[in-house]
Formats: C-alpha cells, sequence, structure tokens
C-alpha cells in the first residue's frame, strides 16, 4: 500500500512495532496466489483476488520476484464428492473465472500419479510466490519513491488536531508526527488500535484462528496445489498439500482456537491428527518424512449473521482515519489491488 501511494506522489511513513517487517501473518502463509475461485459472488474479496492476482503476476515478472503458476487440483476423492466439484466450479462462474478445467480419474493419474482421486477441477492459474521477496520488492520500491519506513515504532495512541492527526509513537525514541491521513493496516492488531484510538466506536470482534502447517522432508511427491474438495462458503479443516519453490512440500493449515493472536505454537498430536487425511489422497506418502512446520494466525473477524465475513475497509469517526479489518486470505494475493482501492477511496474522502 505504501507503494502505492508513494508512487503516485504522496509522503508516507511506515510505522512498523517490530524490528523487521513480514513477521506477523504475512510470513506465516502457504503463499500461494489464488485464482479467485470460491469467495463470495461480488464480496470485496472475490473482485480484489482476481484483480490483484493479474497485478501480482505481471508484478512479479517485473520485479524478477520468485514465483511459479504451478496451478491447483480441486480433488474429489471419491465420486460421492463431485457435487462439490460442480459447486466450486459454479461459483468460479460467477466471479468471473472461466479457465476451470474439468479432469476425470485418468487425467488426473497422468498429471499427478500419486494421487488418489476420481475426478478433478485444475485452476491453471493458481500459484506460489516468495512474499518475503515480495515484501522486501515492495519496500524498496517505496523507499525510492521516497517512504519512510520506521521500525520498532508501535503506535501507541493518536488524536485529531484541527486538519492533521497527531500520532504517539512509543519504542525505544518516543516521538509524536503529524499526518493528514492515517492508514490503519496493522493486521493481526487493526481492532486493537482501533478500540484505542475510538473506545466508544462499535467495531467488529476479533476472531483470530490459528492455522498449523506440516513439512515433508525431501523432495514433493506433487506438481500442483491439492485441495480436498471444498463447498464454497463453507469453512471446515482441509489438509491441503502446497509445494514451494524450493521443491519442498506443506500440509495445512489446521483450524484451531488460540491462547492469543501471538500463540504460535504447535501440538505435537498434528502429525497423528493429519495423517489420515494425507493419506486419503496420498497412500503411498511416506508418514516418516512428516514433520511439525509452523503455524500461524488468520486475522478473521467476527460479525452477528455472516459466516465468512469480507474485507472491511471502514472510515473512522474522526475524517482521515482508515480501518483495514479482517485483512486474512486472499489478501497477500489481492494486496497490490487492496493498494489500489484504498487510493481510490482515499481520493474520494480525503481532498489533497
Amino acid at each position: 500500500m505504501s507503494y502505492k501511494f508513494s508512487v503516485q506522489g504522496y509522503r508516507v511513513i511506515v510505522l512498523e512495532k517490530e524490528n523487521q517487517f513480514g513477521t506477523g501473518v504475512s510470513s506465516r502463509s502457504t503463499e500461494v496466489i489464488h485464482a479467485g475461485v470460491y469467495y463470495a459472488e461480488n464480496s470485496l474479496k472475490a473482485k480484489l483476488c482476481l484483480r490483484g492476482k493479474e497485478l501480482l503476476y505481471d508484478f512479479c515478472k517485473t520485479y524478477f520476484v520468485p514465483h511459479k503458476r504451478l496451478g491447483k487440483l480441486f480433488l474429489a476423492v471419491t465420486d460421492k464428492e463431485i457435487p462439490r466439484l460442480e459447486k466450486t466450479k459454479t461459483q468460479a462462474i460467477k466471479n468471473g473465472l472461466t479457465d476451470l478445467e474439468e479432469l476425470d480419474c485418468s487425467q488426473l493419474k497422468k498429471l499427478e500419479p500419486f494421487l488418489n482421486g476420481h475426478a478433478a477441477l485444475l485452476s491453471p492459474s493458481t500459484g506460489i510466490i516468495d512474499s518475503h521477496k515480495l515484501m522486501e520488492t515492495l519496500l524498496k520500491l517505496s523507499e525510492s519513491s521516497g517512504t519512510i519506513y520506521a521500525v520498532l515504532s508501535p503506535v501507541v495512541g493518536a488524536e485529531k488536531t484541527d486538519d492533521n492527526w497527531t500520532i504517539h509513537i512509543g519504542g525505544r525514541d518516543p516521538a509524536k508526527i503529524t499526518s493528514k491521513m492515517i492508514v490503519n493496516a496493522a493486521g493481526l492488531y487493526s481492532l486493537e488500535l482501533s478500540k484505542k484510538i475510538f473506545p466508544d466506536r462499535k467495531i467488529p470482534e476479533p476472531n483470530p484462528v490459528k492455522g498449523g502447517y506440516l513439512r515433508y522432508s525431501g523432495k514433493s511427491p506433487l506438481d500442483h496445489i491439492v485441495y480436498p474438495a471444498v463447498i464454497p462458503g463453507q469453512i471446515e479443516e482441509r489438509v491441503d498439500a502446497t509445494p514451494d519453490l524450493a521443491g519442498s512440500l506443506r500440509f495445512g493449515p489446521s483450524v484451531e482456537g488460540t491462547n492469543g493472536i501471538e500463540d504460535f505454537s504447535l501440538s505435537p498430536e498434528l502429525v497423528d491428527r493429519f495423517t489420515p487425511a494425507i493419506k486419503r489422497y496420498i497412500p503411498d506418502i511416506d508418514e516418516s518424512r512428516l514433520h511439525l512446520d509452523q503455524a500461524g494466525i488468520r486475522p478473521k473477524i467476527k460479525i452477528d449473521g455472516e459466516e465468512v465475513p469480507d474485507f472491511m475497509f471502514e472510515w473512522g469517526p474522526e475524517p482521515g482515519w482508515l480501518d483495514l479489518w479482517g485483512m486474512e486470505s486472499p489478501a497477500l494475493t489481492a494486496s497490490l489491488a487492496i493498494g489500489e482501492h484504498v487510493m481510490q477511496i482515499t481520493k474520494e474522502k480525503v481532498p489533497v
């Protein structure tokens, strides 16, 4: 986002509470470039994912960010799961995605010999990316356009003063700065910061969900991302398989509660919990090569009447404050489109 604003000539300061970028949500994912298949029709997640995917592939080519358009398989292990594939394809078409390919058992076997499956949908525009290199490249481009990047600079308070905001920065060297506009893109901490600045404001409830991963040591037996057949819009634990750029393979994430937004612990029982689900579609997997990898926290939000809340871009009670809430998947894929969206609504709301 700072990249989008800085190249448009805005003076930007990025305040980072940690000692380096990308230590939270952004570095604890499967690094998938999503196609935009199963998000709700006309949702911001669907629109920004589709737009962001194309922007991201173009950006990666232009700035040599490692990535691979390897494709994703939505897998029906049995014929009873084929209706799930049909629902997935219908949802994809509603979202404007028309490149999904139907595969029967023999076609699937030729593509992925180690997979056990009755049928599949292939999403050819799904890929993977080196998220650290992406963030590093965006930061370098932003700084070259004038962005000031300040680490160990947590925002501890802010108040509106005339036409500007005064921001109080904590850390080793407390300071104050003024700005015409604030974008609260604090990820897991965005709701907490919103509540701190506007204690009487009604905001969504935090609903952080931990996801744990396993790593398969050795060369990946798969060339494609594999998702067990899903029901669009329905949240349930799956054990996905995602190859990475180094040729390894990761399984997950799980869906489980967490003791806090910095609880990245993993249960040793995760291997036993995942193994039956993995063997269901990779029956010959070498179980001795499955090991604990890492955990991430999804910055989910809870809103009454909404099972899967959309991305939220909300202006605060005082002019010039913009909150970004619920920036969970596919926010990485949509990141450049999110920057575009924030730029657009800023130009409409905040006069330059």
